[in-house]
């Protein structure tokens, strides 16, 4: 065989390996392809007929039920806002008048109940194989159980006793808790129910999606996000069950009380020990031996004042100015990370302290695992990877961005029991986008659990009426209870509930752009503009085929002012496609822009981005009309150069006026979130 015959044929291997490899790159994306239209199968009708059909409960019959529901008289200020709640649900439900009164054990009552909690009547209820704040719904002689383990800790027996409350409507009932605002009853005054033996415990310890509707009237509860919380006075920025959240260094050695007097506790940078460098606050000395007892002093005094917050953060700040003296260099050569000095210091305040968890950020120059040590049973390693993908899970690590993710759980899996996921899922700078990112997250959940995560934080907007908000929160959640939950089966049902007419519509609106972005994107970052995606998800015959089915959405929802306020929100999503189209059609954008600002009063949207300004107001008076303007001095200057108005031409004129992909956020220097990270 000639040279130049085996170069050929080891040029053609080469080719052949490298297009096998991209091809399953393409291919290992993510598990999940997005299919609503189906998985329309939910039928209420049929629903309520399945519960009518006799069974051994009856909990109504033609509108009527004896039963009551009782909750814990030493508890009741815990139970009785959702005790009354699931009343009304019943209520609603069957039509019942009289029934599923709330009463407490102190009342003497001998007919059927639903006893709540750790009631005189639950006893013999056996939770032992209750995890977290699971629940078992367990029926004996008609009487339903709905009961926690209180054996470790008493609140997360009260949540999971919610909890129970809450699945109990959905997963037996039926009923889905969809909105902040509204929720889903199937009407069924007849309600027969098999024999209950049911222990349901979530896949997560704890779960928060971080997102502005999820606050509202309760919902998280409903939804069982167990995260979120109030606003503390030690700034837990609303995370339920923390004290301090994070970036929390200077909170335990404070350089208004320590500089002057101590320098030598903060970082030493450029040949001097610095409070600040370059308009931040710096870091502290980590090995100096002398800091870890004002450490230690400062947690216990936290700990002894708020007995039940379970998670206490000790993180470096919001840079990477770390300390750059002798001691801590030598740390760094010890470790092969600057995250070692960080880790003895967790090491020991979790021996300090075993009854909560320590926690830390593996973040920006603390990423990296320490060589040689492992940490302790009750310390907590929050990953925070917000160079992350939106099309590539952090599964199968195909791209950069997710197999950055997927290497640093994997090796802080490793040496940690603990991990904490910071999982942004949010275009932080076009929060009214189309951003068609469901599937991946179904893969990364379950990546997640195989790899020692017990808490994950889902960032989603802080602002009102994001893109999706609400199905969005709604099937994360339910991922995060359940990591094995069909996803196109619950968005399925969801937009079956949820918008009525107008519901094959939204299926297929949402299938039409999953699907582009699944096969023509190459990418789906946190950080896109409508012009990264003129070739896939947001080209010209997409948002043609997305304006089609929104209108025939709201014809078919006309007359129903609840549910065309639900398709006008997606609507919103859509003019603002339209208007950053790659289009020169000014008349069309301006069309687009003046429906979008009727909509956007309407629908009482505060921002359209998260990170930059600015706000609605200035967004419709100055931001877009100046891109407005800016294009028609374009085509004015293309018809006075003689230069032909193509769409590639489009494109590029966009390109320029918008600054196409800005540099990215630098994670070490900006925060994407003003409650956190």
């Amino acid at each position: 065989m000639s040279k130049k015959v085996t170069i050929i044929i080891l040029l053609a291997l080469i080719f052949m390996l490298a297009a096998c490899t991209g091809g399953d790159a393409e291919r290992r994306r993510s598990d999940t392809v997005i299919s609503v239209s189906d998985n329309m199968k939910f039928d209420e009708a049929e629903w309520v007929a399945g519960l009518a059909e006799v069974k051994d409960i009856q909990l109504a019959r033609n509108g009527e039920s004896e039963y009551k529901i009782i909750i814990p008289e030493k508890d009741k200020e815990s139970f009785s806002a959702d005790a009354f709640y699931f009343s009304d649900i019943l209520k609603r439900m069957t039509g019942s008048a009289d029934g599923f009164e709330v009463i407490t054990d102190a009342t003497v009552y001998d007919g059927k109940y639903i006893s709540l909690g750790e009631t005189g009547y639950s006893e013999n209820i056996d939770t032992s194989d209750v995890m977290y704040d699971g629940y078992v719904i367990k029926s004996i002689d008609g009487n339903i159980y709905i009961k926690a383990s209180a054996a470790v800790d008493k609140n997360t027996a009260v949540d999971g006793v919610v909890n129970g409350i809450y699945g109990f409507a959905e997963d037996i009932l039926g009923c889905m808790f969809v909105r902040d605002d509204h929720d889903y009853i199937p009407y069924a005054p007849t309600i027969y129910l098999d024999p209950l033996d049911i222990t349901d415990n979530p896949d997560f310890a704890w779960r928060r999606v971080y997102q502005y509707e999820v606050s509202q009237n309760g919902w998280s509860k409903r939804i069982r996000s167990n995260g979120t919380g109030e606003k503390s006075e030690i700034k837990n920025d609303a995370n339920r069950y923390w004290g301090t959240w994070c970036h929390s260094s200077f909170t335990f050695v404070d350089p208004d009380i320590y500089f002057e007097t101590h320098p030598e506790y903060f970082a030493y940078i450029k040949g001097k020990r610095r409070r600040e460098y370059k308009g931040a606050p710096t870091q502290l000395c980590l090995t100096n031996p002398d800091i870890y007892p004002l450490i230690e002093n400062k947690l216990a005094e936290f700990v002894s004042e708020y007995p039940d917050v379970k998670y206490w953060d000790f993180s470096i700040n919001d840079n990477v100015y770390y300390c750059e003296c002798e001691e801590c260099e030598k740390s760094y050569e010890k470790y092969g990370s600057r995250a070692g000095a960080l880790l003895e210091i967790l090491n020991k305040l979790a021996r300090r302290f075993p009854d909560v968890y320590i926690s830390t950020l593996a973040y920006t120059y603390t990423k990296d695992v320490p060589a040689g040590i492992v940490c302790e049973k009750n310390v907590n390693i929050v990953i925070a990877p917000i160079q992350t993908s939106q099309l590539y899970s952090s599964k199968f690590g195909s791209n950069d961005a997710s197999a950055e993710a997927k290497r640093m759980i994997e090796e802080w899996s490793a040496i940690c029991d603990n991990l904490f996921v910071w999982d942004y899922v949010v275009d932080f700078k076009n929060l009214l986008m189309p951003f068609p990112n469901f599937a991946v997250q179904k893969d990364n959940v379950e990546f997640y659990k195989a790899n020692n995560v017990r808490s994950v934080f889902h960032q989603g907007s802080r602002e009102k009426s994001d893109e999706f908000a609400c199905l969005r929160s709604y099937l994360l959640a339910r991922q995060l209870w359940d990591t094995d939950t069909d996803v196109n089966a619950l968005i399925g049902k969801y937009v079956t509930v949820t918008y009525g007419g107008a519901a094959d519509y939204i299926a297929e609106y949402i299938d039409l752009a999953h699907e582009s972005v699944r096969t023509e994107a190459k990418e789906l970052d946190l950080y896109d503009a409508p012009e990264d995606h003129y070739g896939d998800y947001l080209s010209n015959e997409n948002i043609a085929a997305y304006e089609a089915l929104i209108a025939e959405a709201m014809a078919a929802v006309s007359g129903d002012e609840r549910l065309t306020g639900y398709v006008e929100e997606i609507k919103l999503n859509v003019l603002y496609a339209k208007m950053f189209a790659a289009s020169w059609n000014i008349a069309e954008k301006e069309k687009a822009f003046e429906e979008f600002k009727t909509l956007a009063v309407k629908q009482g949207v505060d921002r359209p981005y998260e990170i930059a300004p600015p706000d609605m107001n200035e967004f419709i008076e100055k931001t877009y009309p100046r891109y407005l303007s800016l294009i028609k001095l374009y085509i004015s200057l293309c018809v006075i150069g003689g230069v032909a108005l193509t769409g590639g031409s489009t494109a590029a004129a966009v390109i320029i006026i918008r600054r196409k992909k800005a540099k990215k956020p630098d994670p070490a220097q900006v925060c994407d979130n003003r409650d956190g990270i």
